[in-house]
């Protein structure tokens, strides 16, 4: 699930791309997926890219909150909640750091 969203992300080149493993530590989800876009446009093609991938593997989207044009997009997704975006707004939620005790791969 986590690759498949990955994948998606990237191929529309989105960056600074992180998978959180929380599941250690919060009954919310597994994984947090994090990646940013260069502007609203970019977002909401990362979230058309994750949202068709998602579904063409059979995972079924639960929750859609955000918007691109307010810089930040959750896909929950059940077992992976996906978090995507503007370099600015990652900064102000900085789940990044809240999470900094979690397991991080890089992509």
């Amino acid at each position: 699930m986590v690759k498949c969203a990955v994948d998606a992300i990237l191929d529309k080149k989105g960056y600074n791309v992180k998978s959180l493993f929380v599941g250690k530590v919060t009954s919310i989800t597994d994984y947090f997926v994090l990646a940013s876009g260069s502007n609203v446009n970019q977002i909401d093609a990362i979230v058309d890219s994750v949202e068709e991938a998602m579904k063409k593997a059979d995972y079924e989207l639960k929750i859609r909150e955000g918007k691109p044009q307010g810089g930040w997009v959750l896909l929950d997704y059940g077992d992976i909640v996906v978090h995507l975006f503007t370099s600015e707004m990652r900064e102000f939620y900085d789940l990044d750091n809240t999470w900094r005790d979690v397991e991080k791969i890089e992509y």
